[in-house]
C-alpha cells in the first residue's frame, strides 16, 4: 500500500485518465480523493483506489495547509500549481 498524504502529487496509471496529474485532496480507507482543477474540482473530486495511481514524489505544502485548515481553495490555484510542476 502506498504512503499517500494530502497534498501529494500523483499520476493516474489506470483508466480513461491515464497519465493525468492530480493532487490528493482527501483520503478514506482504500481510496484517495483527487483534484486537478479542471474536470475534477474541489466540489467534485475523483475517487480513486491507491493501486490505480502512483506518487510522483512531490508534495504541494501550500495547498496541503489550506486543505487541512479547511480554507477556501480555488480550482484555478490547483490548475496553476499542476501546470507549474516539473514532472516528465
Amino acid at each position: 500500500m502506498l504512503n499517500v498524504n494530502i497534498g501529494d502529487v500523483v499520476m493516474s496509471t489506470k483508466g480513461r485518465d491515464l497519465n493525468n496529474l492530480y493532487i490528493v485532496y482527501g483520503i478514506k480507507k482504500d481510496y484517495a480523493f483527487l483534484v486537478d482543477g479542471r474536470g475534477k474540482t474541489i466540489l467534485n473530486p475523483k475517487k480513486k483506489k491507491f493501486k490505480h495511481f502512483t506518487l510522483t514524489g512531490q508534495n504541494v505544502e501550500a495547498l496541503k495547509e489550506k486543505f487541512l485548515a479547511n480554507e477556501k481553495v480555488l480550482d484555478s490555484e490547483i490548475r496553476k500549481t499542476i501546470s507549474n510542476l516539473n514532472i516528465i
